[in-house]
């Protein structure tokens, strides 16, 4: 007999998404303005300028490395957790051995040692950049697979997404406030690099601490029941979770909506300091109003997907944010509308944001639990491993794309030397918007209701049973 997790192992559980946030906010707010610097920012151009077929900027290239390293380690980590025959469980073993190379190499990155403009350079935060992408891997994949072992009613488990969520988006603005920290830092004499590096440690610091803490949160056999581990190789495993018409059509919904989401954050920065003409140093102000507004949402939210569904929200944060990304194209329009106030305008569409980073952020990790769960009740084998796989290898994928789209992106029509123009700016806000409309497309045809109701069959069947 299993024992229910207690909710303070589960908050333990979810310190993960604070570091989550934290180097995913190093990555996705700051690694390209870090490495394609604009003049106002004061930061020398670690990278060389030269393009590949006159285009492609040395930055996308490295992340497109990283990314085919990720295509072999995904289905790999996967396999290897389900079929996992550690001592300490399928899962936790994992989590415990990569806390520490997560934390160190996304801090690396920014630690290129060699002179401006230097291939070495290049070449250590290619090496980095994919040491990142891989333990991250080893972290997430093992430890998303786990939440529903350890929590199979599926509404609770949204309470725990919005637990987990509003710890990763806590963290987050914690890294949208790094150029105040920054500012701070110039002023007492540091350089703009050892300023941003400084921050960027402390975060590590911090976010290594609450990986360890969460990878030794409680005892993974006591909350597990026994599990049927899949005897398929990688490639056959992949193929049956493809079969899932529900897991297809929301996986496509998710990866766009993430994409369009990466293509955000990654550009935040520009849009904040070069749209909206907002100063860098109180840039932060404007993400922050978003993270506490969209924290505010977390119980509506949550209330209307155990009332009615998670799809709902989905569908309404997905129209909302294909709106704001209409509006990015025309924003220095509007900060041109109100000289003097462009805090107010940036601050405006923090709130407007809020919504879709909240339901963007809680509920497609809840879908992919209520979609596993559900094929492990169908088919009666736990292959957790492999849909998190799935899952993390999408946000992946989001992050790449929109890595490797806005740095080109953003370079388009920049003059001699620069590697961003305010129409490259612009035109990121149209193809994120693309992404963001074809996600509502594939949002309304996702089944919610399908796979609750026969969660709730199964479920009841086997309560049944066992009286």
């Amino acid at each position: 007999m299993t024992k229910t997790l207690p909710k303070r192992k589960m908050y333990r559980y979810c310190l993960a998404d604070i570091a989550k946030g934290l180097f995913n906010g190093m990555i996705g707010n700051y690694l390209l303005y870090f490495f394609q610097p604009t003049v106002k920012s004061g930061l020398p151009t670690l990278l060389p300028e030269n393009k590949l077929l006159g285009f492609i900027t040395i930055m996308a290239l490295i992340t497109a490395i990283g990314k085919v390293v990720d295509a072999v380690t995904d289905p790999l980590v996967a396999s290897l957790s389900d079929k996992c025959t550690h001592k300490a469980g399928r899962r936790m073993p994992f989590l415990r051995y990569a806390a520490i190379p997560y934390a160190l190499s996304v801090l690396l990155i920014f630690f290129a040692p060699f002179k401006e403009g230097s291939p070495a350079n290049a070449i250590w935060v290619g090496i980095f950049l994919v040491t990142y992408y891989t333990a991250y891997t080893f972290y997430f994949i093992p430890r998303n697979a786990l939440v529903p072992e350890i929590i199979p009613d599926a509404k609770v488990r949204v309470g725990y997404y919005g637990i987990s969520t509003a710890f990763f988006m806590g963290s987050s603005s914690f890294m949208y406030a790094a150029t105040l920290f920054v500012d701070l830092l110039k002023k007492a004499g540091l350089s703009p690099l050892w300023s941003w590096r400084t921050v960027f440690t402390v975060f590590a610091a911090i976010g290594m601490t609450c990986l360890l803490l969460s990878a030794y949160a409680f005892n993974e056999k006591e909350y597990v029941e026994e599990n049927t581990k899949p005897k398929e190789n990688i490639f056959k495993s992949f193929g049956l979770v493809f079969k899932s018409r529900e897991f297809v059509v929301f996986t496509l919904g998710d990866l766009f909506s993430g994409v369009s989401m990466a293509f955000f954050q990654t550009a935040m920065l520009y849009y904040i300091t070069m749209l909206l003409n907002v100063p860098e140093s109180q840039s932060f102000l404007v993400m922050l109003t978003a993270i506490v507004v969209a924290i505010a949402l977390f119980p509506l939210i949550i209330k209307i997907s155990r009332k009615y569904n998670k799809k709902i929200p989905l569908v309404a944060a997905s129209i909302v944010f294909t709106i704001v990304f209409g509006i990015i194209y025309f924003g220095d329009k509007l900060a041109a509308l109100a000289p003097g106030n462009e805090l107010f305008v940036g601050l405006a569409v923090g709130v407007v944001v809020a919504f879709p980073f909240a339901a963007i952020n809680i509920l497609p990790q809840s879908v992919i639990s209520d979609i596993i769960q559900r094929d492990s009740l169908v088919n009666g084998v736990n292959r957790e491993g492999i849909f998190s796989a799935v899952k993390t290898f999408i946000e992946k994928i989001a992050s790449a794309v929109a890595m490797m789209g806005v740095s080109s992106i953003l370079a388009v029509g920049a003059a001699q030397g620069e590697s961003v123009s305010l129409l490259g700016v612009k035109l990121t806000g149209v193809f994120a918007g693309a992404f963001s409309l074809l996600s509502l497309i594939f949002f309304i045809f996702y089944n919610d209701k399908k796979v609750i109701a026969t969660i709730e069959k199964y479920r009841n069947a086997k309560g049944d049973n066992n009286e």
